[in-house]
This record gives C-alpha cells, structure tokens and sequence, in this order.
C-alpha cells in the first residue's frame, strides 16, 4: 500500500509541475490554536505590476483531496484556473486550502446530507476565514472582485462561507454541493452560478433543486445548469462552459 500511495503523490506531483511552475506555491497559515491550515496560492505576473488591483479567486476541494499534504487539492480544477490559458485572459490570485483528514468546510452529516452541531463554523472554515481575511488586507486585492467556487465538500463549502460573509464575495459557483436553507437569506444578494448532475451518486442533485427553489422565494432567479447524464464529477463541465470564466470575472461588488 505504502508502494502505491507512493506512486500516486508521485503522478500527482508531476501533474501539478506546470502549475508549480507558473507560481502557484505551498504555504501554511498558523492558526491561534496552533493547528496549522494549509493552502496553495497563485500570483499572476501582473501583480508585480505598480498599482495593480487583482481579483481573488478562492476553490474550495471536495472530501477525496483532503489530508496534510498540501497537494492533493491541486487535483481538480486548480491547475486549470493556474494555467496560462485562463490567466492570460483573466489574470488573478488563485487560493487552494486544504481541509485536514476527517474534517469539514461545512457543517453537514455526509451520506445524510443534514446539518450539524447546530450550524456552528467548523474548524478549518474558521481557519480559512482568518486566512482569507489575512489575505485581503493586501492593497493588490480588488475587494470589489472576490469569488469563491467549489466541488461536492467544496460545494457545500462555498455556500456556507457565504452565508457567514456575504459582504466579501462579488459571486460564488458551488458545484455539486448544498446550502443550509435556513441562512439562504444571508446570501441571496450574490450572484450564483450553481452547477450539478442529474444522476448524482453521491450528492443528490435534490439539494440544488431546494437551494434554487428557496432562493426563488427570495426573489432571486440564479444560474442553474444540470447535467441530465452527469454524474457526480461535472466540475470540469462545469468550469469549462463557454461563459463561465468570462460571467464570473465581469461580477462586482
């Protein structure tokens, strides 16, 4: 066993190389409790530039990329936002967290789909708070352009961040995830893009149906894309629409 996760670190390490080398980088942000959250972060070019003002884009992994590593969350979606395919059109900081082991972005029972410890922000979402809030005290950081995305645990992740801090985020995009209806209130505001398949294995695609329908309630119609064949893992479908970078990119604060 020891043998084959050795050699999946490995392939995943040379899958990342081209993301490495574009500046994405391994950091760790040392939390008041002492337990550690890491996270990878990405700098275009143009932040070098004097007076520059960039977007922040923060994706959040699902509960397969979780761990102490600090490189299994650059398996999804992450390199992509890196490459210099999508930066030379929308040049922006990328941020990675991890989650730790056996921990959460949200507080919500997997397998059952309901919350838990009465919505209280879990560990690493407090962390990440911290971060983020770390991070936007940097004067390059174009508060008005604030995004967050995120896949299944991500997904879950994205929709409860903003819940908690409406006021930072220009638009979110939760992938196969679900919200806790009783704050939807919080967020309504923002612009979404919410994205799941039909024939989800793993999340039923029910928790997008009641998050779009409860956000009707409010007055609010969000983008809503479905994948009739789709299974659990549409992400890349799903970043990879025509106008997703260029719908994102144009929200503002």
């Amino acid at each position: 066993m020891k043998h084959l996760y050795f050699i999946f670190i490995t392939l995943l390490l040379i899958s990342c190389s081209s993301t490495k080398k574009a500046g994405l980088s391994a950091h760790t942000y040392k939390s008041q409790d002492g337990n550690p959250l890491l996270y990878n972060i990405y700098y275009p070019d143009e932040y070098h530039a004097k007076g520059a003002k960039l977007p922040l884009f923060i994706w959040l992994h699902g509960a397969g990329e979780r761990g102490d590593d600090n490189v299994a969350q650059l398996i999804h979606i992450a390199p992509y936002l890196a490459s210099d395919m999508v930066q030379k059109k929308y040049p922006s900081i990328i941020l990675v967290p991890q989650c730790p082991e056996n921990d959460y972005w949200a507080p919500i029972k997997r397998t059952e789909w309901t919350i838990i410890n009465e919505g209280e922000v879990t560990a690493p979402m407090s962390k990440l708070i911290a971060l983020i809030q770390q991070i936007m005290h940097d004067p390059k950081v174009d508060k008005s352009r604030i995004y967050i995305g995120g896949l299944s645990m991500g997904g879950f992740g994205t929709l409860d961040l903003i819940s908690r801090k409406p006021e930072w985020f220009a638009a979110a995009t939760p992938i196969c995830g679900g919200a806790d209806l009783t704050k939807v209130a919080n967020f309504k505001d923002i612009p979404l893009w919410i994205f799941h398949g039909a024939k989800d294995p793993v999340v039923p695609v029910s928790l997008s149906h009641d998050l779009v329908k409860a956000l009707e309630k409010h007055g609010v119609r969000p983008k809503y894309t479905e994948y009739p064949e789709g299974g659990h893992d549409v992400w890349n479908q799903a970043v990879k629409e025509q106008d997703y970078l260029s719908w994102l990119f144009q929200q503002r604060k």
